[in-house]
C-alpha cells in the first residue's frame, strides 16, 4: 500500500548563514513508504523519514552522512559547529495538499542557523 506522501519531490533550501559553509543539499528525491534516501550534489547521503502528525503537519527526521562527500563539504552540527560526522536534523514541516499536489515546508534550526526547506511533489 502506498503512503500518502509517496512520490518524487524537488528540494530547495535557503540558509540564514551566508559565506563560510556552502550548502549543496538541494536536488530531487523520491519518498517511498514515508522514507527517502538520496545523495546530494556533494555526495552527502541523506536518509529521511516523514510522519504525518495531522492534516497540516509532517515530522521529518533526516540523517546526513558525509563520509563519502566531497573533501571540502561540511555539515553544521546542532550546536552550530562545522562537522564531518553524521548529523541528525529534525523539523516539523507545514503540509499543504491540493489534489495530487503536495508541498512540505518549514524551518530546521541548529546553532545560530536556520534552513528554510521546501519540498514540492511533481509528476514524471
Amino acid at each position: 500500500m502506498d503512503h500518502p506522501l509517496d512520490g518524487k519531490y524537488r528540494i530547495t533550501s535557503t540558509n540564514s548563514r551566508y559565506g563560510d559553509i556552502e550548502k549543496r543539499s538541494d536536488g530531487e528525491t523520491e519518498i517511498r513508504k514515508s522514507q527517502t534516501e538520496r545523495f546530494d550534489e556533494a555526495n552527502c547521503k541523506w536518509t529521511s523519514t516523514f510522519t504525518i502528525i495531522n492534516d497540516n503537519e509532517v515530522k521529518m527526521i533526516s540523517i546526513a552522512d558525509p563520509s563519502n562527500a566531497a573533501i571540502d563539504f561540511l555539515l553544521t552540527a546542532p550546536d552550530g559547529s562545522p562537522s564531518q560526522k553524521s548529523v541528525t536534523y529534525e523539523a516539523t514541516l507545514k503540509l499543504a495538499r491540493k489534489g495530487d499536489k503536495i508541498q512540505m515546508s518549514g524551518q530546521i534550526h541548529y546553532g545560530n542557523d536556520v534552513v528554510f526547506l521546501t519540498m514540492r511533489k511533481y509528476d514524471d
